[in-house]
């Protein structure tokens, strides 16, 4: 497989990965209101995707990991969007990061243990179904790239690389051979924008390796996504 950009199928896993990672973590408020230039860059009200995409942190879904009734301050745990219908409309919070930028209190104040402070923290993140079935995802896709499982990957602010543990070329609307090294990289508003298909095949994943922020690790998450078609993206591979 030579390098370039592709029309690239991401399973549910290595979307699920990629929403938690490069998106979840930049919805974080403590993250934002320290950072002048990716507060302006998430702002509320801006478009980051088609009408398609939903996002959400939800830690009231009985029996996953990062369930819970309340958070670490005694706030309720509820559904949080996001994004709606392709619009940021909303951002993680703790007691103190919602009364310093005046915003809904969310449920997202977490801590490792006793010994830790509750600070911002995700949940279960994961994107929305869509309507789309996995065939008609793959259909008129001359040459792409089907990507599964993770690997191992990067976020540096809105850029990231992944590696898929798994891939494959879609040669005419059909999956083909496997290919070796496949590493996905880009911007994160550029991707969630090139998002041309979403899935009905949402799948939840519980992150046994859990989720690491300020020293406290692993805090026990989960996330998920359907299937999700994305055009232009650059991939590394041989």
């Amino acid at each position: 497989m030579e390098g370039g950009e592709y029309t690239v199928i991401l399973d549910q896993t290595l979307g699920g990965v990629f929403i938690h990672e490069a998106f979840g973590h930049l919805s974080e408020a403590d993250f934002l209101y320290e950072d002048e230039r990716m507060s302006d860059l998430m702002k509320l009200g801006k478009k980051f995707g088609s009408p398609k995409l939903n996002v959400v942190d939800d830690g009231s879904i009985p029996d996953l990991l990062g369930s819970a009734k309340y958070d670490d301050e005694g706030v309720k745990t509820k559904k949080n969007y996001l994004i709606k219908e392709g619009i940021l409309t909303g951002r993680l919070h703790s007691r103190e990061t919602a009364a310093k930028m005046e915003e809904e209190l969310t449920g997202n104040a977490r801590a490792l243990n006793y010994r830790f402070k509750p600070i911002v923290r995700m949940t279960n993140t994961y994107i929305e179904n869509g309507e789309v079935p996995f065939k008609d995802l793959l259909s008129g896709i001359k040459k792409g790239i089907y990507a599964k499982d993770c690997y191992g990957g990067m976020t540096t602010f809105e850029m990231f690389t992944f590696s898929a543990g798994e891939g494959y070329m879609i040669r005419d609307g059909e999956i083909a051979e496997p290919v070796k090294d496949v590493v996905l990289s880009g911007n994160l508003f550029t991707t969630l924008l090139n998002i041309e298909g979403v899935g009905n095949d949402l799948k939840m994943i519980e992150s046994g390796g859990g989720c690491g922020k300020a020293g406290q690790n692993p805090l026990p998450v989960s996330f998920g996504s359907p299937h999700l078609r994305i055009k232009k993206v650059v991939v590394g591979g041989r």
